[in-house]
């Protein structure tokens, strides 16, 4: 059959940060393309006034990731309602005092910024509206067929299929396309779930986040609001999943008080807590993220555990470096090309996922012999500079510099 000429250079399906941040990066490097965004959510962004909500969830931006919008000429924006983390704390219970990552050890103002979804939604689509060659449709992707050299993606609404050099599926973890095209995935299931929701803390933060890891699994505290009194964090609590479900519904003292046990006193008394979501984790990879004018970004190609927040911004030095591939090309659905791209970034993924899988493992266990090694680990940060450094860089995604293959 004849190949229809295509409507677009690139589609994307999803409309979240991962595929916000795509479709950005590449209307920007190349101004002349035809882009197409397909989620099924408004595309009209709210320009009210905005009011940041207690049960609002964060996103954890690494330095490098913050690099990236500034980019974008988008940083100065998010910066209005984001909190600077000017340290992190990581400490094993049972094991004390633990280890004050500071920002000035590796030559950083801060250690990265925690910014809140909406705010960071509100940011990305306000910018996808005001770029001339991004299209938004309002539709469900329901299926994907190749064609020679492009792609025909199926929308539901009546509208009718767009014809793409590229389609890049950003519709998540569980994303209906990949499983429909028969690519599946690695899960590695941890047996375990996220509580997920901000805390009220009786001292301020000071901009410090939190990792703590227990024998039932990591929790996190990120610091939420500029104020110097700010008292707000949002919380990432794992715990076997039977444990999760049951703590997730406890009357709000009873959750409190279990989280303090948890924790400890370095915040003083945790106050309040917010709507509580939960949700089983898994290490998900794609076994295929390119194929042939089709790639797979953000948590359709790898989902990762919450520890240490990596999962979104090793996304965006993912689309970085796909974006600084393509724009290169007249052919941004080559094969050759896209492998080159997966080339180019199995280094980092690797890296990022099996350090993050080995924390939990490592830290989540009971065994005389991981205990014995976590708090070597600990000591060890604490008596060599050079590795609680290097230690620190990895937290916030300096060792992989997100736009150095980006900016050529």
């Amino acid at each position: 059959m004849r190949t229809p000429e295509p409507t677009v250079e690139l589609a994307v399906v999803g409309a979240g940060p991962a595929g916000a941040c795509l479709a950005l990066l590449c209307a920007r490097a190349r101004p002349d393309w035809r882009i197409a965004i397909v989620d099924p959510q408004p595309s009209v962004p709210d320009n009210g006034p905005y009011h940041p909500s207690f049960d609002a969830r964060a996103t954890a931006l690494s330095a490098g990731s913050v690099q990236l919008f500034e980019q974008l000429g988008l940083w100065q924006d998010l910066t209005t309602h984001s909190t600077a983390i000017s340290a992190v704390h990581v400490s094993d219970r049972g094991y004390l005092p633990g280890q004050l990552l500071d920002a000035s050890a590796t030559g950083m103002a801060t250690q990265g910024y925690v910014v809140p979804n909406t705010w960071l939604g509100r940011v990305l689509l306000r910018a996808l509206n005001a770029q001339p060659n991004i299209q938004l449709h309002q539709a469900q992707a329901t299926g994907f067929q190749p064609l020679a050299g492009a792609g025909l993606l199926s929308l539901d609404n009546h509208l009718a299929p767009l014809t793409a050099q590229l389609t890049a599926l950003a519709d998540g973890a569980n994303s209906p396309l990949r499983q429909a095209l028969g690519i599946t995935s690695d899960d590695n299931p941890y047996y375990q779930s996220a509580i997920i929701a901000n805390v009220r803390v009786a001292k301020p933060h000071q901009g410090v986040a939190y990792e703590r890891f227990t024998d039932t699994g990591p929790l996190a505290l990120l610091p939420l609001g500029q104020s110097p009194q700010a008292r707000e964090m949002a919380m990432v609590w794992t715990l076997p999943t039977h444990r999760a479900e049951a703590i997730q519904q406890a009357p709000e003292p009873e959750f409190l008080t279990r989280l303090q046990q948890h924790f400890g006193h370095r915040l003083g008394r945790f106050e309040a807590v917010s709507e509580r979501h939960c949700y089983p984790l898994v290490l998900r990879q794609a076994r295929e993220q390119v194929r042939s004018n089709l790639v797979l970004v953000g948590n359709a190609a790898h989902f990762l555990h919450p520890v240490a927040g990596q999962g979104f911004n090793l996304a965006l030095r993912d689309c970085a470096t796909l974006s600084h591939t393509i724009s290169q090309s007249g052919t941004p659905g080559s094969l050759a090309l896209l492998q080159h791209y997966l080339r180019q970034r199995a280094q980092d993924q690797a890296i990022t996922t099996r350090a993050g899988d080995a924390m939990v493992r490592l830290f989540s266990s009971k065994a005389l012999p991981a205990v014995t090694l976590r708090h070597l680990g600990l000591l060890s940060l604490e008596l060599v500079p050079a590795l609680r450094s290097a230690f620190g860089k990895q937290m916030m995604g300096l060792n992989r510099a997100p736009l150095e293959a980006h900016n050529g």
